[in-house]
């Protein structure tokens, strides 16, 4: 933690990310999901994502990862490009959860990429073995 004066800055995650292309542009998103929310369907990301849990309680899950819960005060990360983004389930019953995600897009092309049922079907051998289909 670096303090100066009554200013405190804490490193809540510290990642090398895969190279950014020149031309790369970055974008802030506010991402809030609803009590319950089963989230997006699986997808990817053009670029790295970092992201911060504001509110509540979510399960996320990346292609090859164990499904993990991130609470509020949690930072998280995902290398886009090729790797699928299965889950940002909202785990919280009755109260929304709210996370920011600070999103480097490559140059052009769209920021995030939904799969097709048959894509995600011809994958699902590069999940964690917790989340494959039936087991999750």
């Amino acid at each position: 933690m670096l303090t100066t004066g009554s200013t405190k800055v804490t490193d809540l995650l510290c990642v090398t990310p895969p190279p950014i292309p020149v031309g790369a542009h970055a974008m802030t998103q506010l991402i809030e999901l609803p009590p319950a929310d089963s989230g997006l369907a699986p997808h990817r990301h053009s670029g790295p994502v970092f992201g911060y849990m504001l509110e509540g309680r979510m399960l996320f899950e990346l292609e090859g990862q164990e499904p993990v819960e991130i609470v509020a005060g949690e930072a998280f990360w995902e290398p886009g490009g090729d790797v699928v983004h299965y889950q940002t389930r909202n785990l919280e019953p009755s109260t929304w959860s709210r996370f920011a995600a600070v999103c480097i897009c490559a140059p052009g092309v769209d920021m995030i990429t939904m799969l097709e049922p048959a894509e995600i079907a011809s994958r699902d051998a590069l999940r964690h073995p917790s989340a494959r289909q039936g087991t999750a």
